[in-house]
């Protein structure tokens, strides 16, 4: 199986990156900074041609460009943008300036939709693409307050997804909002209850769960459906 992980230098992503090759497969794992992730660089050297690591900014307008460039004519069977950040720190919405509402949407938001926009030809008939998202995009269970501008950037990301399944008439893939859990990241924090280990491992599983399914929706980790 073919995986592409955008998003890959450190936490979620590169616990997919390592769960997935442990299982065998091949992975295309895209990074802004590849040389600066000591997690990557053992992989490269453990794994060999299993991983092919290509340094992007996913936020570029030629980063589409970059990629198809870096993975050639593969065809996957999975696509995850797990890309993400959670600044500006202080989260006040009196406070956020213009540049930093639009680095945090769209890097959470903007690009990762666009690319796979941009990508998806480059996935079997079947195949799944998944986007990191949150429960804090949940508008319904009304979670983010502590990061009110993280939460509505996740939103957004929710809100692209299906606007995009929206504009097509069938499915060639699913489309996943992905929950990962609360995963102890440096984004997470060390109190966080799931290990990336325990996240990852949940994530892979809820991806083959889908395939050949066709469908778009929001779950969690544990493939448990997530409210809008």
């Amino acid at each position: 199986m073919n995986v592409l992980i955008a998003g890959a230098s450190r936490g979620i992503g590169l616990g997919l990156v390592t769960a997935l090759l442990a299982q065998g497969h091949h992975v295309v794992a895209v990074a802004r900074n590849p040389a600066g992730s000591d997690g990557l660089q053992a992989l490269a050297g453990k794994h060999g041609d299993a991983l092919t690591v290509i340094a992007c900014d996913l936020n570029e307008p030629d980063a589409a460009s970059v990629l198809r460039a870096g993975f050639g004519d593969i065809t996957f069977d999975r696509m995850v943008f797990n890309a993400g950040v959670k600044t500006p720190l202080h989260q006040s919405v009196a406070a956020a300036t213009m540049d930093e509402a639009g680095l945090l949407f769209m890097t959470n938001a903007i690009a990762p939709v666009r690319l796979a926009q941009q990508l998806c030809g480059s996935v079997v008939d079947g195949g799944v693409i998944g986007f990191m998202s949150s429960q804090m995009a949940s508008l319904t269970l009304n979670r983010s307050g502590g990061m009110p501008l993280y939460g509505a950037s996740k939103a957004a990301l929710n809100s692209l997804m299906l606007s995009w399944a929206s504009t097509l008439d069938v499915l060639p893939f699913s489309l996943l909002a992905l929950h990962p859990g609360w995963v102890k990241t440096d984004m997470g924090g060390p109190d966080a209850t799931e290990t990336v280990e325990q996240s990852a491992a949940g994530l892979i599983r809820t991806l083959d769960a889908h395939a050949g399914k066709k469908v778009c929706t929001f779950v969690d980790y544990q493939g448990e459906p997530m409210p809008w």
